[in-house]
């Protein structure tokens, strides 16, 4: 069950934070707010990594993404889930990466499960995010080989967020 700072969380768009919670290295996450992202944003100090969830679609939170990057210092994750994460909406998600003088911003990315390891990767060509337990890891090499290893991998991700959903319903 998802603890919200001591409460139980059954927000979908919450709960689907479960997924990248679940690779870090299990110390204590504190609640992040007054950075203009959504509500109950959740900060990973030892990853440098600050985690937020919407139901709401681009471009909503995109400026205060990169605006938070760059005041934190820290990469962040926005996951927009839609009201049904996975079953009616898909599961996209927006990094904005701390850098030397201005964040790097990917969009469009889906989760993608490949080796017991959990990926951001793009719709197309393009840089990947390993998530690790030390953050995101930004890589060139992509971990699949083709298109079908591809919708295998985000079709294991997806089963996931349908089941951290599911789980919320059945207590």
């Amino acid at each position: 069950m998802l603890m919200c700072l001591g409460e139980q969380s059954f927000d979908p768009s919450c709960r689907v934070l479960l997924l990248p919670l679940g690779m870090m290295d299990g110390t204590r996450v504190r609640r992040r707010d007054g950075l203009g992202l959504p509500a109950g944003a959740l900060e990973q100090t030892s990853a440098n990594l600050i985690m937020a969830s919407t139901p709401c679609d681009a471009p909503l939170f995109r400026e205060a993404l990169t605006r938070a990057c760059a005041e934190a210092g820290k990469d962040i994750l926005l996951v927009r889930t839609g009201l049904f994460p996975e079953t009616l909406n898909s599961v996209i998600c927006e990094v904005a990466l701390a850098g030397s003088e201005k964040p790097l911003i990917l969009t469009d990315l889906c989760f993608m499960r490949a080796d017991g390891r959990l990926w951001l990767v793009p719709q197309d060509d393009g840089p990947v995010l390993e998530v690790r337990h030390d953050g995101l890891d930004l890589q060139l090499d992509s971990p699949f080989a083709d298109r079908d290893e591809r919708g295998d991998g985000v079709s294991r991700a997806a089963s996931e967020i349908v089941r951290l959903y599911a789980r919320a319903w059945r207590g």
